[in-house]
């Protein structure tokens, strides 16, 4: 018996042993890929910590790379470049998370009343919701009024049909009042309001009217040029490379061959049409 207790406890030991090993394996990927993102210039450790990215990591990341894999069943990146690639779900220009926890001193009226006067037409919209292997949201404003945006859903991994949509600016607040909006614009108000008339034009009816006419399947691709299938960050940089004329907005597009990822969207601007963040809310 006493051997039997011997042995049974040796394999708890190993148990216990092994288990604490594939912790310390697991927290020193982690750190390598945190570090990696210091030293590329990507995280600035003083606004984003290495706590705050295990708790994104595990409480969201390894889900949306989940999600990314099941689509990508070829030649996948792995999960080091899929972080780079979405930025750490990072902005380029603040630094900030989008995903740091909704603390304001406004109240939530006072902070959809600010919302709801601030935006205008071509501002764009950046958010942390988001669905299908990519790491956050965006939108462009058509309108002082009226919010463009192909929201994603269940069964985008097969693409989803008619995906494109308007909702007025203060549902748009509404729908996204947990999680923080960014509003990005873009200096040239000219150019801001060729874009967003590109953007109603294309994805939504020809003529500008209420009644929509386009018809838009959401499905992730690498095809930068077709607006149909498309998604909602896509959305935003055609908006912006097409709808310009001669303007040089954006960087070249056939240099890229990937997805466009929300918060990378400011890093896409050329100047002098490099985005102002106007707040979030």
């Amino acid at each position: 018996m006493k051997t039997l207790q011997g042995i049974g406890a040796a394999v708890v030991l190993l148990l216990i042993g092994s288990v604490v090993e594939i912790k310390c394996t697991e927290l020193e990927y982690l750190t390598d890929i945190y570090d990696a993102g210091v030293n590329e210039g990507v995280i600035d450790p003083k606004k984003y910590s290495f706590e705050a990215f295990e708790r994104d990591e595990r409480g969201m990341f390894r889900y949306i790379y989940d999600e990314y894999r099941s689509m990508n069943g070829t030649v996948p990146l792995d999960y080091k470049e899929w972080l780079f690639l979405n930025n750490f779900g990072l902005f380029h220009d603040t630094k900030e998370s989008m995903f740091a926890r909704k603390m304001t001193k406004r109240s939530v009226h006072d902070n959809k009343r600010e919302f709801v006067n601030t935006v205008k037409k071509g501002d764009i919209l950046i958010t942390g919701q988001g669905i299908g292997g990519l790491v956050g949201h965006a939108a462009i404003m058509t309108s002082d009024y009226w919010v463009l945006e192909m929201p994603g859903g269940n069964g985008w991994a097969n693409g989803i049909p008619d995906n494109n949509r308007q909702v007025p600016k203060d549902r748009w607040f509404d729908m996204h009042a947990s999680d923080w909006t960014t509003v990005y614009r873009c200096p040239d108000a000219d150019t801001a309001r060729m874009a967003a008339g590109w953007a109603d034009r294309n994805y939504y009816s020809p003529t500008g009217g209420e009644k929509k006419v386009k018809h838009i399947t959401y499905k992730l691709t690498t095809d930068i040029w077709s607006t149909n299938p498309s998604y909602c960050s896509k959305l935003v940089i055609h908006a912006y490379y097409f709808g310009t004329g001669a303007r040089k907005v954006i960087k070249d597009l056939s240099l890229i061959g990937r997805l466009i990822v929300p918060s990378t969207i400011p890093s896409y601007f050329l100047r002098p049409y490099s985005l102002v963040n106007k707040g979030k809310y």
